[in-house]
């Protein structure tokens, strides 16, 4: 059996991303993988059971990375507003400073390559951001709309801005991203 090596298996899920965004999942071959990542296509292998686990395992990796990211800070104890704007900006600054792992786990989100277990787990890393929307619905202060109606008003702008910032076609400062940041909290609250 093969020693595993953590940097080998960094840089097949780095060779991967960076494939995946530039080419799409079908162009990209487990063979063009290893070649990105400087390993025989037999090491992939060692680290993965196939191309769809591989997928699978960076997909939990990146939201893992990113729901951590999005609760840095966060206080079960802050008032609504407080955590929700911690939150939302830390997704912003998560998602400009990580382009690659946020376009890939965009990308691979609505995926059906994605395993619905893979899916299930990937979801329960954001529990704190799910206790803090019944929190504030509780409060009177967040909209009484199902969770994935909230979530596609308070993030998908965000999505939308950092998409055409990432494209080139958007340039703005801190004042437009706090006008994006009130658009977004005017559209979940009461």
């Amino acid at each position: 059996m093969r020693i595993r090596d953590d940097q080998k298996r960094e840089a097949i899920c780095r060779a991967a991303i960076d494939l995946i965004n530039s080419n799409g999942f079908e162009d990209t071959s487990i063979s063009k993988i290893a070649k990105r990542a400087y390993v025989s296509p037999a090491t992939i292998y060692v680290y993965f059971a196939n191309k769809e686990d591989l997928l699978n395992q960076i997909y939990l990796k990146v939201r893992l990375e990113m729901s951590s990211a999005m609760m840095e800070g966060l206080d079960e104890f802050q008032p609504v507003e407080e955590a929700f704007r911690t939150v939302w900006f830390n997704f912003y600054n998560y998602a400009v400073e990580n382009q690659t792992d946020f376009a890939f786990g965009e990308q691979f989100a609505n995926s059906p390559l994605v395993n619905r277990i893979d899916r299930d787990e990937g979801e329960r890393y954001y529990g704190p951001l799910i206790e803090l929307f019944e929190r504030g619905k509780r409060e009177g202060i967040f909209k009484d709309v199902p969770l994935a109606v909230f979530s596609a008003f308070a993030f998908f702008p965000v999505i939308g801005l950092i998409r055409n910032r990432h494209s080139g076609n958007l340039v703005f400062g801190k004042e437009m991203l706090e006008r994006v940041y009130q658009i977004a909290w005017d559209a979940v609250t009461d």
